[in-house]
């Protein structure tokens, strides 16, 4: 045992790049159930391990027998089996994977697909169109044709396809070009554990995007330490978008190489029925998705008249040192048939939770275990665990990674520390002390070896005392107010100095909670939730102006709020 964690490892495989994970998971895995996807109609389609193998070595022998070798290879779409299969194609065939972030603006999608390199663009059906015509608009600019390879469709229905750009559907380009599987095997060994498998661009919610470069052995080292920690499950969803790390290499990977079933979602629509259909025993989330099932499920509770009874019984099992030792049985009897019916762990990273709604679910029977990741890091630093655990924190490190903290901000070195940002030498220094990647949040270890996150640094706001303060500490406190849906905490300039500020929020407040309500009323309510939580504060630190927005404020893919244009 590691002597930094106080329960065993899991066990678990750890492999050094992308050929020989691909090539050992289909040998050990064979015809057990890798992807399940349901199409529009709701009909399931379940692909084996060796499938899976299949699938991306066709692909990969025909990005070689093309003479892309060294190409990027931007993946563009929302989450499918095929997305997956042209990220896999890409790593083993020792060309790079570039995700692309479909919610960008037609601008950003155009320089990331050039400031990228792209050599090829894979597309879906979905996106065919638009891709398209910035393919038309990149060879006007810059005289370079970027091939445009089309994915399959599961939808059974018409899809539409470009008409003013030259393409392939998969099918096609790999009836075109293909080499022997001795030949791809050959390219296979020619990659070395610290080439870049990927390119993956930031969320971008303070800045602009930044394209990062993450290494073979980063990304599944990452993954598999994750499997060290959290104890695996058998059925995994899959719900966020893929091209962020945080949902490729903690949901898929981690999935892969543990022999799990993981459910693909590619449509907020249909995502509860797939979830229904499905029966995940873990769902990778992030906050709002933890949140939301927390709300819900105290709904319901209210609505039967059982919310003073249920926060009894949690107390009571507290005191046990399990707080749904009361209630376990009759909720797994209550949730039968539902989404949630096996469901063990639900993961939540990228954004703050509230330790309450972590605490209510495990009262409810669910585990909620956050964790800690920058892309940067292929994303995993630091995650709770099942037998060690501490909703205030987010965890220890993993396995495979150090931290350290230098004048409050979190370093990290590591395996799972990004090659660098591509052709951005420059961004790529300022983000490093040596081996160490500054990753710009502010926190500090315990005793026990646990990381506690408190914000961002470029979040700050910072007093004309000097004095510096963490919005998300005001934001953590406000979103346990029933009214509260969304709220952004900020210095507003309040006289002729830049520092001259005060502490202000903005707040969504929920429309069902708040229906029939007037702005006084809900104005009136929210000044008193800032006024006990002010009670507590010095006089510099409390908020001293409450905005109240209609609508939601605007997220990255990831769901994480643009503080940039608040």
């Amino acid at each position: 045992m590691d002597h930094k964690y106080a329960h065993p490892l899991n066990p678990t495989d750890y492999y050094q790049t992308f050929p020989e994970f691909l090539r050992e998971i289909s040998k050990k895995y064979g015809d057990e159930i890798a992807i399940t996807t349901y199409n529009r109609q709701g009909d399931k389609i379940e692909r084996s391990y060796r499938v899976l193998n299949a699938d991306v070595e066709r692909l990969a022998s025909a990005f070689l027998g093309a003479g892309y070798e060294g190409a990027n290879i931007a993946v563009i779409g929302e989450n499918s089996y095929f997305w997956v299969v042209a990220y896999l194609a890409a790593a083993i065939s020792g060309n790079v994977a570039v995700c692309i972030d479909i919610e960008q603006s037609e601008n950003v999608l155009r320089d990331m697909l050039v400031s990228a390199d792209c050599r090829v663009a894979v597309a879906s059906p979905n996106m065919a169109s638009l891709i398209s015509k910035l393919l038309v608009d990149i060879k006007r600019q810059t005289g370079e044709e970027i091939l445009l390879l089309l994915n399959k469709s599961e939808e059974n229905r018409a899809v539409i396809m470009p008409d003013n750009y030259p393409y392939l559907t998969i099918d096609d380009f790999c009836a075109k070009h293909s080499l022997s599987a001795e030949a791809l095997a050959a390219a296979g060994d020619k990659i070395q554990p610290r080439d870049t498998a990927a390119i993956v661009f930031t969320s971008g919610t303070v800045s602009i995007s930044k394209p990062v470069m993450l290494s073979h052995i980063g990304l599944l080292f990452n993954a598999a330490d994750a499997l060290a920690l959290v104890d695996k499950q058998s059925h995994c969803f899959a719900v966020l978008p893929f091209y962020h790390t945080y949902s490729f290499t903690g949901a898929m990977m981690t999935s892969l190489i543990g022999k799990m079933n993981v459910c693909i979602n590619g449509d907020l629509k249909t995502l509860m029925r797939d979830m229904t259909a499905f029966k995940p025993s873990i769902v990778i989330a992030v906050p709002i998705v933890v949140e939301s099932i927390h709300k819900m499920l105290w709904t319901k509770i209210e609505e039967a008249g059982q919310k003073k009874k249920v926060k009894n019984l949690m107390k009571i099992g507290s005191f046990f040192g399990n707080p749904s030792l009361l209630l376990k049985a009759a909720l797994k009897k209550k949730f039968r048939g539902t989404a949630v019916e096996r469901l063990v762990i639900m993961m939540s990273g990228g954004a703050y939770l509230a330790p309450r709604v972590a605490e209510d679910m495990e009262g409810f029977g669910f585990m909620v275990l956050q964790g800690y990741g920058i892309t940067e890091c292929s994303p995993l630093v630091s995650i709770n665990r099942c037998g060690s655990y501490d909703h205030n924190s987010v965890g220890p490190v993993v396995p495979n990674s150090e931290v350290r903290v230098v004048d409050d901000e979190i370093q990290v070195r590591g395996i799972n520390v990004m090659n660098g940002y591509y052709k951005r030498p420059d961004l790529t220094a300022e983000s490093m002390d040596g081996e160490w990647f500054k990753t710009g949040d502010i926190g500090s270890l315990d005793k026990k070896g646990h990381l506690h996150i408190y914000g961002r640094k470029k979040n700050l706001i910072v007093m004309n005392n000097g004095k510096k303060i963490s919005p998300e500490e005001y934001e953590g406190v406000l979103r346990d107010c029933s009214l509260v849906k969304e709220v952004v905490a900020y210095g507003a300039n309040s006289g002729s100095s830049v520092d001259d500020v005060k502490i202000a929020i903005m707040v969504y407040p929920d429309p069902d909670i708040t229906a029939g309500m007037t702005s006084y009323e809900i104005l009136a309510q929210l000044q008193q939730e800032v006024d006990i939580l002010n009670s507590k504060l010095p006089t510099f630190k409390q908020i001293q102006m409450i905005n109240i927005r209609d609508t939601e404020f605007s997220k990255t893919a990831s769901r994480k709020i643009k503080r940039k244009i608040v």
